[in-house]
């Protein structure tokens, strides 16, 4: 039977080897790190530590290449991150030799990597997408001053490519959103936008429980098999901050949209479609498409609709339905219960939505309204992960605690 090789396993990876796993998929986990969350579930039947492509693409292909050459039927590849996903489709001819993978060329990636050419793109196809306003130099602003309209937000023209200094990736990772009140704020960041590229890009109102996901798979002609939507309930940072905790959540326009959109770009494999509903304006906008299965796909088994599992299928040449949504009628959280609850009980005590709730009563009782619990972290079923997870929290917490202690002394 043809293994699945799960790369980058932090929550997302965990969540794709356990969708496989609990089918019976053999699952090998694949890591830049020694002591990933994923590396530790039950159905990770085998671990490799291997180059982070962001680092250097070639010598992850080479290492990827030498274990795959080993194993007698070709693996199906399930990359989980920006910079995976694009050395998968970079080095895709390379590749097949030895792997079955659903990723589309790496023409189609660049469209979806470059903000820029990604909603010039969608702008032409009228779909919905914040104003956005380009810029090769900061004196270009002088030229646009009289058009902004604040707030706005500054962010990375493109997400982190393969091959990128370490120094880079830092800069990036500190810089994904910066929020522009007045023009003055601009010159804070002179620096920033002289030495990168950056979009800047109307604000959309509205706090993380207002962004939506439609995750698909879709086959090598672009046509959507499987669907599922669903809402972030709970990010950190409260604001732009990951998914903690996301719910099923269908949105028929939503869905109808992704499928248009996934056939424009010629885009095959599994994808993460983000939207953010404006509370201003009433009106869905397209945010970005992350090429690859995201965070909270762990949802998705429960859901209804096993993506991963679609995914690894197809790759085989296996029959698949010819098209299948979430199950609608039950509603099940995704959450990684301890980061979840720590949040509820420290920090968001001055946060005024429903959806932000403020000790850990509030949120044992806000399990009851679903019908299924997908717990990231302790899966009853699987709970090496979480206590390891768990484990690793408390070593962070006393390494860093003298800082803690001096930043909170230093505020008073």
């Amino acid at each position: 039977m043809n293994e699945a090789f799960v790369f980058n396993v932090f929550f997302n990876g965990l969540g794709v080897i356990r969708a496989l796993g609990e089918n019976g998929v053999p699952v090998r986990a694949l890591d830049s790190s020694k002591k990933p969350v994923g590396k530790y579930s039950k159905y990770t039947k085998a671990f490799n530590v291997v180059t982070n492509p962001a680092l250097n693409a070639e010598q992850f292909v080479k290492e990827l290449i030498e274990i795959g050459k080993e194993l007698n039927e070709k693996p199906v590849l399930f990359p989980t991150n920006d910079v995976w996903s694009i050395a998968v489709s970079k080095y895709k001819q390379q590749l097949e030799k030895y792997f079955l993978t659903y990723n589309p060329d790496y023409s189609v990636i660049k469209k979806i990597i470059d903000k820029r050419l990604f909603y010039n793109i969608m702008e032409k196809e009228n779909i919905l997408v914040p104003q956005t306003y380009g810029i090769k130099r900061f004196d270009d602003l002088e030229k646009i001053k009289k058009e902004l309209i604040y707030p706005l937000i500054l962010k990375p023209t493109a997400r982190m490519e393969i091959n990128r200094k370490s120094c880079d990736t830092r800069i990036y990772n500190l810089n994904r959103i910066i929020e522009i009140k007045n023009f003055e704020d601009f010159f804070k960041y002179k620096d920033l936008i002289k030495n990168y590229e950056f979009i800047i890009q109307q604000k959309i109102e509205g706090l993380s429980n207002n962004m939506y996901t439609v995750g698909i798979y879709a086959d090598k002609k672009s046509k959507v098999r499987a669907a599922f939507c669903g809402r972030k309930v709970r990010g950190y940072p409260v604001e732009y901050g990951d998914c903690i905790a996301g719910e099923s959540y269908w949105v028929d326009e939503l869905v109808e949209q992704s499928k248009k959109l996934v056939k424009i770009l010629g885009y095959t494999g599994i994808a993460e479609i983000e939207y953010k509903y404006n509370q201003v304006d009433g009106k869905y906008y397209l945010i970005e498409m992350n090429p690859r299965t995201w965070s909270w796909i762990g949802i998705t088994p429960k859901a209804g609709v096993n993506l991963p599992l679609i995914a690894y299928k197809d790759a085989r040449g296996e029959e698949i339905p010819e098209y299948i949504e979430m199950d609608k009628s039950k509603k099940v959280l995704w959450t990684r219960s301890i980061d979840d609850r720590f949040n509820c009980k420290r920090h968001h005590k001055n946060v005024d939505e429903e959806d932000f709730l403020k000790s850990e009563k509030e949120w044992k009782e806000s399990l009851k309204n679903y019908d299924y619990i997908v717990y990231a972290d302790l899966d009853p079923e699987d709970m090496a992960p979480g206590i390891f997870w768990k484990k690793s929290k408390k070593v962070h917490l006393i390494k860093n605690f003298p800082k803690l202690l001096y930043r909170k002394l230093a505020k008073k």
